[in-house]
Formats: structure tokens, C-alpha cells, sequence
């Protein structure tokens, strides 16, 4: 089901791509942003940076067209997680084999995974089945892994937990990337900062350091900056605004500047963000959000369907072209979206686990068994393998796991010399 109609997107998506990026798709002719447009851009960028995680459980689908890893690439994620762990070096030859296959299997072009994530101020849990790996029944995962955010709940901060296997680590100090699902009711990052770049008012910011999460949700809109953009006048930004023809109360809005690139390659750029908003609801949205980087000859596009009335998509479609490389898509259909649902942190995101799993804390980058029920060695190197199965899984949630952590650190350093940058 899902190959199929990720293909039909990528079809729709390369056809189409360079008319949603046009000003002629709207018969109205562009005007100004009224005030209070500008300010619901404004909000509507300065939600995603506000620290609240709500109480919510996911089921989605996940579909992703990527291309493929040559030789030298799966050659290169192998160097690199042999320098993360060298123990890994220390394998059989076949199964160093398996950790190759794992990686190709991985990213050979179209991945499916069926994901249930749990969030709250307490922590995030996400269990996934990688159809590349296993095939299971539906509501049954292969994975989890768990941040926990309330400390009361555990000495630890994190765990992930192989459930075939019965395999399970704690650490204390690691913490796993988020892909945090439950925030496609807002703006996709990509097309945040530059809005608060140029509206955000660095005088509500602290100054000589960069801002905490809590401070920098409290950055406030510039009333002189929203005014020359308004009148035209900035001299680094231009927005304009059309109405869609036929559909009430949704308008295209064309935001075009120089600035740092959100999507590779990150670099200054002549840069156009269009933003399509109209209600679900009482509440704005975002429903489609498209970007070109005129320096680089980027795109990237990001489109909801479905929305109910609390303002939550049941469809995101995300698309990335690049010159001289295939499109990416990311297709994610949500079948179920459970607001304030009656599970306890305690139930999801503590770490328990029966008498018959091995459980091993990775902290010290040497695995301690904390409980093993065949009574193995206390303790173990870190990529001790007990199948050929728990060496594939291992690998393949090494290499993208820390990527994506340093991918979030980057980012969030970029963002906070971004604002402090770009708003004096």
C-alpha cells in the first residue's frame, strides 16, 4: 500500500513541485501582509519553540524514498561506528557480514516503519518495527526506546529495549534523538527561524548568552520590524500575501530573504518561504509550507491533509529536491492521535522488565549486567553479541541514533547565534 502511494507522490510531487512555488497559482493579485497576518506568522513560528510537551499517544506509518548507499558509503557508517565502538572490530567475520547487510538493508532506497509514540512531561518512549528487519502483527513493535524525563522514575535517563531479543540498556548519560511526531500540528522547523530571524525582538532575549528553551520561547515580535516588512520597507525581507481562489479563509503567503539555509547545504542564501494558512477549527494552521534556496537550487516542501478540529493533520507529506541527486520523501499517515490518554509515566516510561531479559547498563561504554537470567559474565564488552539478529539490530540504531543527537546539538547552537545574529 504505502510504496505505492509514496510513488504516486514522488510523481506529483517532481511535477508539480516548481508550479507551488509560483506566484500565478492564485488568480488574486498580491498584496501586503495586514498586521495581523504578520503576527499570526509570528505565532505560529514562535509555538514550535515553546517547551510544553503535551500528554499524547501516536500510531503512525511511516514511508521513506531516500537513495540508496553506495559501497563507499556503507564502507564509511561502518569506519564510523568502529571509532564510536572498536569493540565491534572484534567480531566474526560473519558476522561483520551482518552488520554490511544491515546497513544496506537499511537504506536500500524505500523504508517502512510502524511507530507508537508516547509523550508527556515525563518522558518519550517510541516503539517502531523496521519492516527491513522483521515483519510483526499490527500493534505489536520490535523496539523501544525510552528518555526518561521525570528523575523520580529512574536513576537513569534512558533505555532501550529489544523486545524479541529480551534484550535491554540503561544508560545514565545517553539520551536518544526524538522524532517527536506529535509536533506535526505545527510548522515544520525548516521554515521557523527565518520568521523569528526577522520579526523576533532580541531585546526580549538575554544578552551575552545564548538563550535557554524556556527564554527563548518568550521571544516577543519587533513592532518596528513588523512594520518596515509590512510596508515594505525592510531592507533584508519582503512578504507578500495572495488569497487562494475558492477556498475561504486560506492564504498564501511569499517570504522572501537571504539567509542561512535550513536544508543542505547550509549555507547564506537567496531564499523564498511560502506558507499556505487557513483554519482547522478556531485555530490557524499551516497547511502547506514549500521552500527554494535560489543559491543552490533547493527544495523542500512540507504538506497536511486532514485536519481535525484541534488542528492535527492525519497526513504529512515532506518532500527534498536536490540538483543532480533523487528526490527524499517522507510520507507519514497517523492512525491513531490520542490527546490526554490515561497511561501513568510510571506504566511507559520506567524500566522494567521480566525475570527472562538480560539487562545491561551502557554507561561506562562497557555493558554491566545488571540481570541476566542465564547467568553469563557480570560483565561484557559493549558489542557482546548474542545473535547474529541482536548484531543487525545494534548497528542499525547505532549509526543513525547519534547522527541524528548531533544533527539536534548543531542545530540548536545554530539556531540561538541565529536569533541573537540576525535580530539586532
Amino acid at each position: 500500500m504505502f510504496p505505492s502511494r509514496v510513488s504516486r507522490l514522488s510523481l506529483i510531487c517532481l511535477g508539480l513541485f516548481p508550479r507551488l512555488l509560483c506566484l500565478a497559482a492564485s488568480g488574486a493579485d498580491p498584496r501586503s501582509a495586514s498586521s495581523e497576518e504578520i503576527q499570526t506568522l509570528f505565532e505560529l513560528a514562535r509555538a514550535r519553540v515553546v517547551p510544553q510537551r503535551p500528554r499524547v499517544r501516536l500510531v503512525a506509518d511511516i514511508v521513506s524514498i531516500e537513495p540508496k548507499l553506495s559501497q563507499e558509503q556503507i564502507a564509511a557508517a561502518i569506519k564510523y561506528q568502529n571509532e564510536l565502538f572498536p569493540r565491534l572490530m572484534r567480531l566474526s567475520e560473519a558476522d561483520q557480514r551482518a552488520r554490511t547487510n544491515a546497513i544496506a538493508r537499511s537504506h536500500s532506497g524505500i523504508r517502512t516503519l510502524h511507530v507508537q509514540e508516547w509523550s508527556s512531561e515525563g518522558g518519550y518512549r517510541l516503539d517502531y518495527t523496521d519492516e527491513g528487519l522483521v515483519k510483526l502483527q499490527p500493534g505489536t513493535y520490535a523496539e523501544s526506546f525510552v528518555n526518561i524525563g521525570d528523575r523520580t522514575l529512574s536513576p537513569y535517563r534512558s533505555f532501550l529495549d529489544h523486545h524479541l531479543l529480551r534484550d535491554a540498556q540503561l544508560s545514565k548519560i545517553l539520551v536518544y534523538a526524538q522524532k517527536d511526531l506529535w509536533r506535526a500540528a505545527e510548522l515544520d522547523p525548516e521554515f521557523v527561524f527565518p520568521l523569528l530571524i526577522a520579526l523576533g525582538d532580541s531585546k526580549s532575549l538575554p544578552h551575552g548568552r545564548p538563550p535557554t528553551d524556556a527564554e527563548f520561547s518568550q521571544l516577543k515580535i519587533s513592532p518596528s520590524k513588523a512594520e518596515l516588512i509590512h510596508n515594505g520597507s525592510h531592507p533584508l525581507w519582503h512578504l507578500q500575501a495572495i488569497a487562494e481562489d475558492g477556498q475561504e479563509e486560506r492564504t498564501r503567503f511569499i517570504f522572501r530573504g537571504r539567509t542561512i539555509s535550513p536544508i543542505e547545504p547550509r549555507v547564506e542564501s537567496d531564499m523564498q518561504f511560502v506558507y499556505e494558512v487557513g483554519r482547522a477549527g478556531q485555530k490557524p494552521v499551516c497547511m502547506e509550507a514549500s521552500l527554494t534556496n535560489y543559491t543552490t537550487h533547493s527544495s523542500f516542501i512540507s504538506k497536511k491533509e486532514g485536519f481535525d478540529n484541534q488542528g492535527f493533520p492525519h497526513v504529512w507529506k515532506r518532500t527534498t529536491v536536490r540538483p543532480d541527486a533523487p528526490a527524499e520523501h517522507t510520507d507519514v499517515v497517523f492512525k491513531e492521535v490520542e490527546a490526554n490518554p490515561g497511561f501513568t509515566d510510571q506504566q511507559i516510561f520506567s524500566p522494567v522488565f521480566g525475570t527472562n531479559y538480560i539487562v545491561s547498563d551502557i554507561t561506562s561504554g562497557q555493558a554491566v549486567v545488571l540481570q541476566n537470567p542465564s547467568h553469563f559474565k557480570v560483565v561484557q564488552p559493549l558489542a557482546h553479541v548474542t545473535s547474529v539478529k541482536r548484531v543487525i539490530i545494534l548497528c542499525m540504531l547505532a549509526l543513525p541514533t547519534i547522527a541524528m543527537g548531533i544533527a539536534l546539538v548543531l542545530t540548536k547552537r545554530k539556531r540561538s547565534r541565529g536569533v541573537h545574529g540576525g535580530t539586532q
